[in-house]
């Protein structure tokens, strides 16, 4: 009863993720006319070509991780050195805290937002370190930037090679190196560059073998907790992993895959509290790495008129009121929201899901800085950043699109396996705990980065069938 009950749960998970899929794909359909859909079709057209070209020319070769490595580097410098982008906002405010950290100073602790978001001390705290040991130059940063990004590419190869074989896990961490989006972002000190490495080197350990190990299950767990201490989102990442050793447990493998859930929460867990402990310690922030404003992102999330999107209305509304005040204003805030009835939810969650994952990628964060009507490129066309702007974003949009179609694919390929709960459940989880999340806190489209490696590895599922192993 228990076995069938996890192969029901199994195959439902996979449902919901097709379907996720599905209403992604709609929504970027019906958004395309809106966007550049000749730049779109461009970046469809080379993504498809690049495939093609890797169908009669891609054989498994020694050292193809480090060749990803470098590609997926040398692209993420270039943008770095073109680009030249400058923090702005809350990195902005996270540089100068790292800054002042580096010189010995505490004076950011004067500043809310440290007291509010605790929990970036720790992103600030690496920044500080960095500085302490390069100067206050931005490239160290961003040169680590494009060290993460280049590492993240290499754990979407390995993952999708233990989910597939080798051919379709090298197309997919090719397809990967060449996705744009990332890119955008090199040169931006974001942790989300460092967060997603760290996240995924946890899930890697996780699927790495057939058979799952406590030592790497602790080992998943900690890196997890590293990844939420730069980003704090790894507790979605956790559920996942906890959920399919839980479905694991059900399939049959009851006593050891309830020790691995157990042991990668543990260690989730314990490593977090030491890493607060040391932030606090430390005397970086009092707070360690709290959330003293954790009903923001709720309030934000079911803002209707916002369509779940940041909005000055809210910050002025909530942040401005002293904490205690605040928090319990956003509380009223969110049982209000919550109050409005069905179908204006499901409309709500409809649009949040069409701006997160519908829109083109937000440039401001990268090129924010430059003139519009700047030159950007003269040959063989001349074109301003303005005009650079939208076809990169629609060229992007087209790799985007490829993506999710052949994860789609690779989805409705495994329902009609009787797989069970085996490692691609873990990214299907993912997947659907991310993509779930976000239907109820606020959203931002360079939020999507995070899933965009799962959707890589999970594409590589249809490409299976374009690279099967017996063209190695």
């Amino acid at each position: 009863m228990c076995e069938k009950t996890g192969a029901v749960l199994g195959r439902l998970c996979r449902v919901c993720a097709a379907c996720f899929c599905a209403v992604i794909l709609l929504q970027n359909l019906l958004a395309l006319p809106s966007t550049q859909p000749l730049a779109v079709l461009l970046g469809l057209l080379a993504t498809a070509g690049v495939l093609l070209l890797c169908r009669r020319c891609l054989r498994p070769v020694k050292g193809f991780a480090l060749g990803l490595f470098v590609l997926r580097f040398a692209l993420a410098l270039f943008f770095i050195l073109w680009l030249d982008s400058q923090p702005v906002q809350d990195f902005n405010t996270l540089y100068t805290a790292a800054g002042q950290l580096a010189q010995g100073s505490h004076a950011y602790l004067d500043n809310l937002y440290f007291f509010n978001w605790a929990y970036q001390s720790a992103f600030m705290a690496y920044e500080a370190l960095v500085i302490s040991l390069f100067g206050t130059s931005l490239l160290p940063l961003q040169l680590l930037n494009a060290l993460f990004m280049a590492l993240t590419n290499v754990l979407v190869y390995r993952i999708a090679r233990q989910l597939t074989g080798e051919p379709a896990a090298m197309a997919a961490g090719l397809l990967y190196a060449l996705y744009p989006a990332p890119l955008f972002l090199a040169g931006v000190l974001t942790n989300q560059h460092l967060s997603v490495c760290l996240f995924y080197a946890g899930l890697y350990l996780l699927v790495k073998e057939r058979t799952l190990t406590l030592p790497r299950a602790l080992g998943a767990g900690a890196l997890l907790a590293l990844g939420n201490a730069m980003r704090p989102i790894g507790v979605i990442a956790l559920l996942a992993a906890v959920l399919w050793c839980g479905l694991r447990a059900l399939r049959g493998k009851c006593l050891r895959a309830l020790l691995h859930g157990m042991g990668t929460a543990a260690s989730y867990f314990a490593v977090g509290a030491v890493l607060t402990g040391l932030i606090v310690v430390s005397g970086i922030n009092p707070e360690g790495l709290g959330n003293n404003q954790p009903m923001w992102k709720f309030a934000v999330g079911l803002n209707q008129e916002s369509s779940g999107c940041w909005n000055g209305a809210d910050y002025e509304a909530f942040l401005s009121l002293p904490t205690q005040e605040g928090h319990a204003a956003m509380t009223e805030a969110v049982e209000e929201r919550l109050r409005v009835g069905i179908p204006k939810l499901a409309g709500l969650a409809w649009r949040k899901s069409a701006v997160m994952w519908a829109a083109n990628e937000d440039l401001y964060w990268g090129f924010g800085h430059l003139e519009p009507e700047q030159t950007a490129l003269s040959f063989p066309v001349t074109l301003n950043w303005n005009r650079m702007q939208l076809l990169l974003g629609g060229m992007d949009k087209g790799v985007y699109l490829l993506a999710f179609a052949l994860a789609l694919a690779g989805l409705l390929s495994r329902l009609r396996r009787p797989e069970g709960c085996g490692r691609t459940l873990l990214l299907t989880l993912l997947l659907c705990g991310y993509y779930a999340v976000h239907l109820i806190v606020e959203v931002q489209v360079r939020y999507r980065y995070f899933l965009m490696p799962c959707v890589f590895v999970l594409a590589a599922l249809a490409l299976a069938r374009l690279f099967p192993e017996k063209d190695a």
